[in-house]
């Protein structure tokens, strides 16, 4: 029986960011994928500023750039081509990237299964299928059945061929449809938006210009998306109107005659995916039990009309991976884990409400409703989305924090000889405690630094010359400390702030309440007060 830290349920584009992610921490991982391929058409086609410093920590963001248009702006309009809501997507975000972009996502999925396929900590079972799962206090026994396509059949049937594997912890990220949650007999909340929608995706045979290039058009007669995906493929979606049927939408002639009234024909593009979609609204009340965790679809589903069910769905990667790797290690109690849960159920329904009030907009069909819909916009009113979310709860900084739970800066920083984004120099898997003002291990006691290294933590000055770690090459460190009042912050391995200190000399109480927040485990406590005892003996004698 192989024995696994983790094992991931699922190869879709959150199966394989976790699988980077835990193997970059040394996790043993294992994939399971009841496919034996790759999917290598697109599901998700927008990623924003966040997900792209994700990628750029595994090494997978310069594929995806490459080929990822360079949108910058998302328009909706109304019937008589009168703009209602605009976002600025070329402006730059913290992240060090622009706002968000447009892309084809096989190309990042390749990216990522070419690293994964050589990677020494990842083992693959792909073409099984995970069947059950039985667990106990120190692990989980997985079931899975060797899978085969049959014709006529779109997914793969499950044979006789068994094996069995054993991991510490499991993750399942297998979609919408999730059999590892209906194994667990999880229910899920229904918010009530389930719109069908004709989703056509082609492959660009020649260069044209669109009028209408990103955007929504709100048009009560048929709503439709205009999106480009990446550099070289486009998508259009239609909402299906009453009395239209999913079979007589899928019919290629159906799909040439909408693209026809877009001003487009086979000369223009090629047809590599139609299919009726339902843009729904769901998510689970529980992702977890006992050792074995939702992330992604499984644990959210969110309409598109905001670009972030996938984007959500990285962020649970990277939020369990370095938590089972700190429980892993022994550094923290299993407790920790329950912050997943507490951290992104609230996020993820936050970005579901505001896909859901950015939803009502677009698929109004009604022509008298629409009409006063336009009539309100054109008075200046707009729809009652929240503010785009943070983290709201878990391991954060108590008190006044205004920082703590935000997005962390990443801007260009000099350092031997070279400029590059922070990150390219500095890891941001593991914490980072930066300072402007001095080197911020300097204020701290030697049982802190020592605690702090053994987590995984980095160390950075950043100045504007002489001896700090690395130079602020365009100032927006000094900017942003200058801004919000700050001589040091603590960003947290998943890119949020924990907290910041107006006063270096405070960063000593900031690093206790992290410790605080961790969950560690008593026997790293001990072991790190021992060592910080023997240290001191011996440089007493």
């Amino acid at each position: 029986m192989g024995e696994f830290d983790l094992a991931i349920i699922g190869r879709g584009p959150v199966g394989l960011a976790l699988a980077a992610f835990a193997a970059q921490l040394s996790l043993k991982v294992t994939i399971i994928e009841k496919h034996r391929d790759l999917y290598k058409l697109p599901r998700a086609g927008h990623v924003d500023h966040e997900i792209v410093r994700l990628f750029q920590s595994v090494g997978v963001a310069d594929a995806l750039l490459a080929d990822s248009y360079p949108t910058t702006e998302y328009v909706w309009v109304n019937a008589r081509g009168e703009t209602m809501l605009e976002f600025d997507w070329g402006a730059k975000g913290i992240s060090g990237y622009n706002s968000d972009y447009m892309q084809f996502q096989p190309v990042f999925e390749t990216a990522f299964d070419e690293q994964i396929a050589s990677n020494p900590f990842v083992e693959q079972f792909l073409g099984w299928e995970a069947q059950a799962l039985t667990q106990d206090d120190a692990g989980v026994d997985l079931r899975l059945a060797r899978t085969k396509l049959v014709a006529g059949q779109v997914k793969p049937v499950a044979t006789d061929e068994i094996t069995d594997i054993r991991a510490k912890f499991v993750v399942a990220a297998d979609g919408s449809n999730s059999s590892t949650r209906q194994m667990l007999g999880i229910e899920r909340d229904d918010f009530g938006f389930n719109e069908k929608w004709l989703v056509v995706d082609a492959r660009k045979k020649r260069e044209f210009a669109l009028d209408f290039d990103c955007g929504q058009i709100c048009d009560p007669s048929r709503p439709v998306t205009v999106l480009p995906l990446g550099k070289r493929h486009r998508r259009w979606e239609w909402a299906l109107l009453p009395g239209e049927t999913v079979a007589e939408m899928e019919r290629p002639e159906k799909a040439w005659e909408l693209l026809g009234k877009r001003g487009i024909s086979a000369d223009d593009v090629e047809i590599i995916r139609q299919l009726v979609y339902t843009f729904e609204a769901r998510h689970a009340r529980q992702w977890r039990q006992g050792r074995i965790f939702l992330a992604g679809d499984a644990a959210h589903t969110t309409p598109p009309f905001m670009g972030q069910g996938m984007c959500s769905g990285i962020r649970d990667a990277r939020n369990l991976a370095w938590k089972l790797d700190l429980v892993l290690r022994g550094i923290s109690d299993a407790t920790l884990l329950e912050t997943y849960e507490i951290e992104r159920s609230p996020h993820t329904r936050d970005w579901t409400m505001i896909s859901l009030e950015a939803g009502k907009v677009p698929c109004t069909i009604d022509p008298e409703e629409a009409r006063r819909r336009d009539e309100r916009f054109r008075t200046g009113w707009k729809p009652p989305m929240p503010d785009f979310p943070q983290l709201r709860d878990g391991i954060l900084a108590q008190g006044t924090d205004k920082l703590a739970g935000t997005l962390s800066l990443q801007a260009r920083v000099a350092k031997d000889g070279r400029t590059e984004l922070f990150d390219e120099f500095f890891p941001s898997h593991s914490f980072v405690v930066i300072s402007t003002t001095a080197n911020p291990a300097s204020v701290l006691t030697a049982r802190q630094v020592a605690m702090l290294q053994a987590i995984g933590v980095t160390f950075v000055h950043i100045g504007p010359s002489g001896g700090a770690d690395a130079h602020d090459a365009d100032g927006a460190y000094a900017d942003y400390f200058g801004s919000n009042g700050i001589e040091a912050i603590i960003h947290r391995p998943d890119l949020y702030v924990f907290g910041a200190v107006s006063s270096l000399a405070d960063l000593p109480d900031l690093v206790d309440q992290l410790f605080g927040q961790l969950h560690l485990a008593d026997a790293f406590g001990t072991g790190i007060r021992a060592e910080s005892t023997a240290t001191k003996e011996r440089s007493i004698a």
